[in-house]
């Protein structure tokens, strides 16, 4: 309890002393936005939850010493499960907080980029030098020259939003290990709708490539060959060169659907392609300065480094779900069953909501010695009871009819055989789960009801998948979503060349059918249903 009250002690401290502005002496990172009372007020946000994450980090390395010290170890282990999740949130925050103040900082140098009295970014460099030369006042517009010569200052921009997706994909690595190792369905949703927020964060951070970087890219790659041609002199290997590495971005660029954040992905190869372009032009031009400057450059950029360390793969999320929906089938000799041993029959688990079934096969005052009993019947779940005694499950159902049919099946095996009924978590007669599930099915619009298909530890079975053709969702989907979806998740993953985008879950086909009608109109995407 001390530890619990240390902590909300620290950050409820640090909320109110940026409230007030009192404390967090932050450093303004630009100095033009200085006066700008919001981006200040978001460096101070920054300040107080990176010191709520360095506590929060502290209590949790405290809580595992006592824990691997065997100290009460059902209570610490909750500690340490419920401050992992505190960190997450923050951190959650910590990236929101600095996308917000990186968005602020690329629309000012943005606004500003012509502005040479800003100390902090006018810098002679190679690529200015070179736009100054009288071909390129002639061939380019006075916009594109001022924009071409923003190069430079472009970098470290890009270099700290590559350090916001960094961030992000770390957290989302843990997730994923602890996805993979939740042993409780409240820990898997939880984790689930987490990866998706996480994916989500780093697409909006990748997003801001697009007006920081690509403005710059697109307006070059378009205008690049054409001076080339105007030039004339570059001789057959140089261009040979600038084809082979035009054909090597083209097809980064269309293998960015396997990344989560494809633009920062891009751009180390589509700047080694610009650079090599500027290099090629200002020696035809004889323009010895700015080439040895474009050279110096060159010489220290390596793009397939810096590509190695910008590239994020997707990391897939396999539905999973510790509800088990299947029918009994007996296991042949060799085949397999969800279990190998008495010891390893896994714990009955329900869902938190809805009808569920299970058939009771057996019953021990204390646990078996040997899986014979079973008669090779799978799936097999335990339950402990009050009494200290062992029920043993087979089979998981959504339909009362499903379930009554396995247990006539088991009794013909030989087993005392009976249905077992929960509802919304908590055991009931299978007469009152029948009679629920008649007037859900009625209310729900009558889906399928014979499906055993994993619940995937959500609540609901059905999910809507949307595949855009551009390979992301935009933000007009986003905002429906919200608006005529609200609880559901949204989460990012690829399917061989396909980006696809997973929402839910619904508790029944007519809510996950209602939002497919409100999307209709959004072009150039597929949507379907899907039962996970």
């Amino acid at each position: 309890m001390i530890k619990k009250i240390s902590y909300r002690i620290v950050c409820f401290g640090w909320c109110w002393l940026a409230g007030t502005g009192m404390a967090c002496a932050q450093e303004v990172r630009m100095a033009g936005l200085a006066e700008n009372a919001e981006y200040t007020r978001l460096l101070r946000e920054q300040e107080m939850l990176k010191a709520c994450e360095d506590s929060t980090l502290s209590l949790i390395e405290q809580n595992r010493r006592l824990f691997e010290e065997g100290s009460d170890r059902e209570r610490v282990g909750g500690e340490i499960v419920r401050l992992e999740s505190e960190l997450f949130d923050v951190r959650s925050k910590i990236g929101k907080v600095a996308a917000r103040v990186t968005a602020m900082e690329q629309t000012y140098l943005i606004e500003h980029m012509d502005n040479e009295g800003e100390a902090e970014t006018s810098v002679v460099t190679g690529e200015r030098t070179l736009f100054d030369n009288p071909f390129f006042v002639e061939n380019l517009s006075r916009n594109d020259r001022t924009l071409f010569g923003l190069s430079p200052r472009i970098e470290p921009e890009v270099m700290k939003i590559n350090r916001l997706v960094s961030g992000l994909y770390d957290q989302l690595l843990t997730v994923k290990r602890q996805y993979e190792a939740a042993g409780d369905e409240e820990t898997i949703d939880s984790l689930w709708r987490r990866s998706g927020e996480l994916k989500e964060q780093i697409e909006q951070v990748d997003a801001l490539m697009e007006r920081l970087w690509l403005v710059i890219y697109d307006r070059k790659r378009d205008n690049y060959p054409v001076l080339v041609d105007q030039i004339g002199t570059l001789d057959r290997l140089q261009l040979e060169q600038l084809d082979r590495e035009s054909r090597q971005v083209r097809r980064a660029e269309g293998w960015a659907g396997e990344q989560l954040a494809p633009l920062v992905a891009t751009y180390p190869l589509q700047k080694q392609l610009m650079l090599d372009y500027e290099i090629a032009m200002a020696e035809a031009l004889e323009l010895t300065a700015a080439r040895d400057s474009l050279a110096t450059e060159r010489g220290k950029y390596s793009a397939e480094k810096l590509a190695e360390e910008m590239t994020y793969r997707d990391i897939r999320f396999e539905p999973r779900s510790l509800v088990v929906y299947a029918p009994i089938t007996k296991a042949g000799e060799g085949e397999s069953r969800n279990y190998t041993t008495v010891a390893d029959i896994p714990t009955l688990h329900v869902p938190k909501t809805g009808i569920y079934y299970t058939v009771q096969i057996a019953n021990y005052a204390t646990a078996p010695k040997s899986i014979d009993v079973f008669k090779g019947m799978t799936p097999v779940m335990s339950q402990k009871a009050t009494n200290g005694q062992w029920r043993y499950m087979a089979g998981g159902f959504d339909t009362y009819a499903a379930a009554s049919a396995a247990a006539a099946q088991m009794v013909r095996g030989g087993f005392r055989a009976t249905v077992v009924a929960y509802a919304d978590g908590k055991i009931t007669t299978p007469a009152k789960a029948k009679a629920l599930e008649t007037t859900k099915s009625t209310a729900g619009g009558g889906e399928d009801n014979n499906s055993t298909a994993s619940a995937a530890g959500r609540q609901g079975r059905f999910h809507i998948e949307i595949i855009p053709a551009e390979q992301r969702l935009s933000t007009a989907i986003r905002e429906i979503v919200k608006a005529r979806a609200t609880g559901t998740t949204i989460v990012r993953s690829t399917v061989g060349n396909d980006v696809v985008y997973t929402i839910g879950a619904f508790a029944t086909r007519k809510e996950a059918e209602a939002l497919i009608g409100a999307l209709g109109d959004q072009p150039n995407i597929k949507m379907k249903i899907v039962t996970l």
